[in-house]
């Protein structure tokens, strides 16, 4: 009789610790899935365009390892507490700059207002558009996927009157550019056998110094591998610092944030990213229900003979990116 009642006794005693290890197994998957991408993150192992498009959820992956770090801590798992914790501050670590404005001098000479915005082949809101670049006072405007519709439209909302020298190359589709400007340009070819029309122009300021800059628009990586392939092509295309030349602004929609190696790959030939310089490098210009979260990959690289005054983020109806204006410091 005692020992059928102490059986009876640890049946109950089973179950609970079953279905507590059912919650290690879990949790232990989700910090495993972590820990492979802050590896592929750190290593700027642009795999495949699934690995590609994890890694530009970075800023999420650092926000999802607090939580494994307090969910595991309020379940009492030490060991995967401390992992979650420790990744989650890897990933901070990297995103932390992009926070802080870097604090150095601007250079003196003329200051020149850049704005680019991708139209969403032309769906932009165009009197919108117009009104951006007035109220930001904008000397260079850089489009994509400027349908010639979308340009006409542009043209009635006021585009003439208030930037009247162009560089443009609408086009149906996602191919379309253009380069618009208050003061003249000369365009040059600097991008050559790139998927979109990435044209280049000189913009004849008034003062000592004249700057080039490129209407950037490099091929979605993560649609399929040869989109991928073609992304990688499209920003190794991309001009490098001249420094013995005019200094260069690249401009546009890159498909690529901060934390890709390609991206990476394109500043160290000598730009800055503008948003990271003053401390804006945290904010998306771009979301599409269901491809993915908000994520920042519409920037405005400038030679690092240039500084950076301001950079905003608008709104734009109509389109899935944002419009990015950057006050660019040029030197005497």
């Amino acid at each position: 009789m005692t020992w059928g009642l102490d059986d009876a006794m640890e049946e109950p005693r089973e179950a609970p610790v079953r279905r507590r290890r059912w919650v290690t197994v879990v949790l232990a998957l989700f910090v495993l899935a972590l820990l492979g991408l802050c590896v592929l993150r750190l290593g700027g192992f642009d795999l495949n365009r699934y690995t590609t498009a994890a890694i530009a959820l970075t800023p999420y992956l650092a926000a999802a390892g607090l939580l494994l770090a307090f969910l595991s801590l309020a379940l009492r798992r030490r060991l995967l507490t401390f992992t979650a914790l420790v990744l989650a501050i890897a990933f901070g670590f990297l995103l932390i700059p992009r926070y802080l404005a870097d604090g150095e001098p601007l250079p003196t000479g003329q200051r020149v207002r850049v704005m680019t915005a991708n139209l969403l082949m032309g769906k932009a809101d165009a009197p919108t558009v117009i009104r951006l670049a007035r109220d930001a006072k904008v000397d260079v405007l850089v489009l994509q996927e400027l349908t010639p519709q979308a340009l006409n439209a542009l043209d009635a909302a006021g585009l003439p009157g208030l930037l009247p020298h162009r560089v443009a190359q609408p086009a149906g589709g996602t191919s379309g550019t253009a380069i618009l400007a208050k003061v003249p340009l000369r365009q040059i070819v600097l991008v050559q056998g790139s998927f979109h029309d990435q044209p280049a122009a000189v913009v004849d300021l008034s003062g000592n110094t004249d700057v080039e800059i490129v209407s950037v628009h490099a091929y979605p990586p993560v649609l399929n591998e040869e989109g991928r392939r073609r992304w990688q092509a499209d920003l190794e295309a991309l001009p490098s610092s001249d420094s013995k030349g005019r200094p260069r602004i690249l401009a546009g929609d890159f498909n690529a944030t901060l934390d890709h190696k390609a991206l990476h790959g394109v500043m160290d030939r000598g730009y800055w990213d503008s948003a990271e310089v003053v401390g804006e490098g945290m904010r998306p210009t771009w979301s599409q229900f269901p491809y993915g979260p908000p994520v920042a990959i519409d920037h405005v690289l400038v030679d690092r003979r240039l500084g950076v005054a301001e950079v905003k983020v608008y709104d734009l109806p109509g389109s899935d990116h944002n419009a990015v204006v950057a006050e660019v410091a040029l030197p005497r």
